[in-house]
């Protein structure tokens, strides 16, 4: 029950890191962006109104109409071909380096009547520049492209302990898997095993069926009992040589072969538990559901 535990625990850590780590680093990084976009579209707002000879009208606060879109109302024309240098040079002060779109919209009904984007001005082909404007009351709207930020080492820390619960997951499972094989079915009592109608007994090296025992040599146990443990899955000839004899000796590949059949005559009295040969690779004790 250990690894399930943990593997609870590293999810609900994960689950509260990711949302107090999202809320603070979002919140932190939009809050100062808000502040340099705001400033840089004042700053662009005042050489506006410089180049339109007015130095002592006092600039609107910048309205904030949604996530990533600013608006100044001038409340007055402006020269419209002067904007994208200004505006370009106001983001180079504040180091903004987000894509963004401007829309210049009517006071009166707030329908857009000019407007770019970064990429356009980058090229060097504002729409209606050069243009004759007709001279009116117009407000100026901002808009930037949600950004892709590299990961932070303090965004890092979520995905640590992702990783960290999707390996105690894959323990979890192994840890399952590995018990289940170990009893092969239940256990019946002291250390049997229940192994189809068997109850084998690899301490005692003792193979029952009924009222019938039957004496197991040590390596018939020791080889039936890694079949148990490995139950429906195939098992490669080398690895049960090492795993059954280990450093104790070389054993050619017939001596395997006469231990096999030793244990299917053993095993004759079920049907439902038999030693499949799987050609050119191993064995495998299949042990079919009742």
């Amino acid at each position: 029950m250990k690894p399930v535990i943990f593997a609870i625990f590293c999810l609900g850590l994960y689950a509260g890191l990711s949302f107090v780590n999202f809320n603070a680093t979002t919140s932190e990084t939009d809050e100062r962006f808000a502040d340099k976009a705001n400033l840089a579209l004042r700053q662009a707002g005042h050489q506006l109104l410089k180049l339109a000879g007015d130095t002592t009208s006092a600039i609107p606060p910048v309205q904030m109409a949604g996530p990533g879109e600013f608006i100044l109302k001038l409340e007055s024309s402006f020269n419209y071909d002067t904007l994208p240098q200004l505006l370009h040079q106001a983001f180079l002060s504040y180091n903004i380096q987000r894509d963004y779109q401007v829309a210049i919209k009517r006071c009166k009904d707030n329908i857009p009547i000019l407007g770019y984007n970064q990429a356009a001005f980058a090229k060097g082909e504002v729409p209606c520049v050069g243009r004759e404007q007709q001279p009116e009351c117009s407000d100026i709207v901002l808009s930037f492209t949600a950004p892709s930020e590299p990961l932070t080492r303090m965004q890092g820390a979520p995905l640590f302990f992702f990783l960290l619960c999707v390996l105690a997951v894959v323990m979890t499972g192994f840890y399952w898997k590995k018990n289940k094989k170990a009893a092969g079915a239940s256990s019946v009592s002291g250390s049997a095993i229940s192994l189809g109608n068997f109850s084998f007994d690899p301490h005692n090296q003792t193979l029952q069926l009924g009222g019938q025992q039957q004496q197991l040599t040590f390596r018939e146990s020791k080889l039936l009992h890694f079949f148990v443990i490995n139950a429906n899955e195939v098992v490669t000839r080398d690895t049960l040589v090492a795993e059954v004899w280990g450093d104790e000796g070389v054993i050619v590949g017939r001596s395997l072969d006469v231990f096999i059949s030793r244990l299917r005559k053993l095993l004759k009295g079920d049907e439902r538990v038999k030693i499949k040969n799987i050609h050119s690779v191993g064995y495998r004790l299949e042990i079919a559901e009742v």
